[in-house]
């Protein structure tokens, strides 16, 4: 199937292999035009909630919400209470997911993020007792401050790896690549939830302010399929305002365990 694109500058593309061919002869290297720039841009942003969701701040409890019901959906729980065992937050800016959802309901939580003032954000709201909503004996383990193209999870360690707007920081190669290291990082029968903005009216859109690209839902899929996993479920975030891309909630595995895919 054709994947045809723009940047957001009107530059058309054919196929995403245009733009990462076009990235790889970069003058600056490919890592340099993408990632550092990417880094770059967050590490002028607000070290706050409304800073990393660009100035939505107001979304959170509707984007915790609609994640919480989804989660536990996906791993077949029935109620909101504590999983237990061990998850990853991918791409965690100042440690939102993690605060929120997932110290809410694992008893381990290993935060990755590229940023450093966020990160130093992360560790500050996650390490501290103080107003602390989730239970006590759930804690932030690890910080580990690199990007998910140079991130390997410890093996079979996580119950749940979360990636929520962090994937369109990734090349398809990087993303395939950073897939298979998930997958060596699962315990048995554990998922992977990738949350992210979706496209409409083209396959894919290049951001060239923050170095990102927004995927269609085939776009996705395509992606998902080339990294050998299956989608359990794909399932639309509710209640977000119209102005903003949509997002899409994806329940992934390795492709060897059967499922079922639920999709509305």
């Amino acid at each position: 199937m054709s994947l045809r694109g723009e940047d957001s500058d009107g530059k058309k593309y054919s196929k995403p292999e245009a733009l990462w061919s076009e990235l790889a002869q970069a003058p600056e290297g490919a890592q340099e035009a993408w990632y550092n720039k990417a880094v770059a841009y967050w590490d002028t942003q607000e070290a706050s909630v409304n800073g990393v969701l660009g100035g939505y701040g107001h979304v959170s409890d509707d984007d915790i919400t609609e994640s919480c019901k989804f989660l536990f959906k996906a791993l077949g729980k029935t109620g909101q209470g504590v999983l237990g065992g061990c998850s990853a937050d991918c791409g965690a800016g100042v440690g939102r997911v993690s605060q929120n959802l997932l110290l809410h309901h694992f008893q381990e939580v290993d935060v990755v993020e590229p940023s450093h003032h966020y990160m130093e954000s992360a560790r500050k709201a996650l390490s501290g007792s103080s107003a602390q909503s989730w239970p006590s004996q759930h804690k932030a383990v690890n910080f580990y401050e690199v990007g998910l193209e140079n991130w390997t999870p410890h093996s079979e360690r996580y119950d749940v790896i979360w990636i929520q707007w962090a994937l369109l920081y990734l090349t398809d190669d990087d993303a395939v690549a950073f897939f298979d290291r998930c997958k060596a990082g699962l315990k048995p029968g554990g998922i992977i939830v990738v949350k992210e903005n979706i496209c409409k009216h083209t396959e894919f859109v290049v951001d060239k302010e923050d170095s990102s690209l927004t995927r269609s839902n085939k776009y996705m899929l395509q992606l998902f399929a080339k990294s050998k996993m299956l989608v359990m479920y794909n399932v639309l975030q509710r209640n977000f305002p119209k102005e903003l891309f949509p997002v899409r909630m994806y329940a992934i595995k390795p492709r060897a365990v059967t499922a079922e895919v639920s999709q509305k």
